[in-house]
């Protein structure tokens, strides 16, 4: 049985339904287009079109998204990449021919093709069973009407106010009185009610091919981006085949690259054979984190994307690779890591489960903050830098190149028991993804936790996203104890201590299979302003 250890909040059980969101208006959505008759599929769509609403800065139809599916129909679990690629006249030499040594970070040159759009009406394709009108109906109802902020939106607000004011459209709709919002005024986003009725009206197309799309292109034109008409066009979500490794009896499952989902497989492999029962927090926290340095540095050197045929990932699943990478690890001291400067990380992760047993574990992003800051007049859409996980150098598998798809952070988890879905979950976060779902998993299958208290647990993150902490720094939650601090600085880590719950550890998701129950179990993290709901 799982340990048991003292939460402070608590998780749903139903067996009809359930739902974890990181906001309660989209969990709210979602809990309704369930007892709608909806799908999980369609209540991870309701879902993720408020989020677009309430966390602007996160999420939306300028985005990317990658999902995992287990389709009891189909009896297998099924993964969409919805990512998208970089346009025709996007080469590096052309790049570099503006005046710029790397990728930028913001701005209209660090736009692709966003993909979001058409994962969701591919999802719905497949397993949607309510119609767009519904689905839409409460995100443009809060859109149109307004919602109040909340302490976290209004933070990310007002970090991007210059962002937003350099870019386009975002200042009159996110700074309205000409100053970042506090907490509890109301945010009104007319606009983008209007793009989430079209879509229900018309589809893909009218992104795609249609006059939505041209209004974006328009504008990104004028901004100085070589995206083109024909490269909206060629875009489509693709179905591909999950990554699987086995883990203390569960399967992990992961999309494959050009998602970072590999990197958490990697690291896993790398701790076959290693007891973390057995060992105390601090010693714990530091075999975590030297392998996390080993898989960064091989994500930084392999993960791209495969069509482009420039490089094999696979070895990092290879257990003999595993055992070579481990036999590096020094016990007493930690090494140095290598790799590319963590981005930010403003994402949102849901899952979802209904009565018949399909499950969703889906991720959609802007990637950092408001994106590209580009935010398109008249139609609500804020555009993702996806752009910016390219790289330039010569030679490079993730080098940019004319319809490739870039190093992408998202990476929607799915693990199963004898064959069946155990357990969803995900996280925003960009390169903490990979180790806040290391610890989860490993809180639930090496220290025994119950649901709850995995997700409530003091977690840590190296190299973490954004510009808060220095790149090198390995982060705690202050509940981790100044004892864990003191001992893994003498081991050489240079340590930062943060507050007791910090977002930047991510904002988990989770729903768990309990078939001994006969239910689901839903938890949210507190990190955030999510709630779990099930019945």
């Amino acid at each position: 049985m799982p340990a048991t250890t003292t939460t402070f909040g608590t998780p749903a059980y139903g067996a009809d339904g359930a739902i974890a969101a990181p906001h309660y208006l989209a969990s709210w959505a979602g809990a309704n287009v369930l007892r709608d008759g909806g799908s999980a599929v369609d209540a991870a769509l309701a879902a993720n079109f408020v989020l677009a609403v309430v966390w602007p800065h996160m999420c939306g139809p300028g985005g990317d998204l990658f999902a995992q599916v287990w389709s009891p129909a189909d009896g297998r679990l099924l993964a969409l990449n919805a990512s998208g690629r970089a346009g025709a006249k996007m080469t590096a030499e052309s790049y570099r021919a503006r005046g710029l040594a790397g990728m930028p970070q913001r701005g209209p040159l660090s736009v692709t093709v966003p993909g979001a759009v058409d994962g969701w009406f591919t999802l719905h394709a497949r397993w949607g069973r309510l119609e767009w009108s519904r689905l839409v109906r409460d995100a443009v109802q809060v859109a149109r009407d307004g919602f109040r902020l909340t302490p976290f939106t209004v933070a990310a607000i007002g970090s991007s106010a210059d962002l937003l004011a350099r870019n386009g459209g975002g200042a009159a709709v996110f700074l309205p009185n000409g100053r970042p919002p506090v907490a509890g005024e109301r945010l009104v986003e007319p606009d983008l009610a209007r793009t989430f009725e079209t879509l229900a009206a018309d589809g893909p197309r009218a992104l795609y091919s249609g006059p939505l799309g041209e209004q974006v292109l328009a504008f990104l034109h004028r901004q100085g981006s070589d995206l083109a008409a024909a490269d909206f066009a060629a875009h489509s979500a693709e179905w591909v085949e999950p990554l699987r490794l086995t883990y203390r009896g569960v399967e992990v499952c992961q999309v494959p690259p050009n998602s970072q989902g590999i990197v958490l497989l990697d690291i896993l492999g790398m701790l076959d054979g290693f007891d973390l029962a057995a060992h105390d927090t601090a010693e714990r926290i530091h075999h975590l984190v030297e392998r996390k340095k080993l898989a960064f540095a091989d994500r930084d050197a392999l993960v791209a994307d495969p069509a482009s045929g420039e490089v094999d990932a696979s070895r990092m699943l290879d257990p003999a690779w595993a055992r070579q990478q481990v036999a590096s690890i020094q016990a007493r001291r930690a090494q140095p890591a290598a790799g590319a400067v963590p981005a930010t990380g403003d994402t949102i992760y849901l899952c979802a489960a209904d009565r018949d047993g399909l499950v969703v574990s889906l991720i959609q992003s802007l990637y950092a903050a408001f994106g590209s800051g580009v935010h398109v007049p008249g139609t609500g859409i804020t555009l993702h830098n996806r752009g910016f996980g390219f790289t330039l150098a010569d030679g490079h598998p993730n080098r940019l190149a004319p319809g490739k798809r870039p190093l992408h952070t998202l990476m929607p988890g799915m693990a199963l028991q004898a064959g069946q879905p155990w357990l969803a979950f995900g996280t925003r976060g960009a390169d903490g993804q990979p180790q806040t779902g290391l610890q989860l998993l490993t809180g639930l299958l090496d220290l025994e936790l119950e649901l709850q208290a995995a997700q409530e647990a003091p977690r840590w993150v190296h190299g973490a996203p954004g510009e808060r902490f220095p790149r090198e720094a390995l982060v705690l939650e202050s509940r981790l104890g100044p004892a864990v601090a003191t001992e893994l600085e003498a081991r050489g880590h240079q340590v930062l201590v943060t507050d007791a719950l910090d977002p930047v550890m991510g904002t988990a998701q989770l729903i768990q299979v309990d078939r001994e129950r006969g239910c689901y179990i839903a938890a949210t993290d507190p990190r955030g302003d999510g709630i779990a709901l099930a019945f």
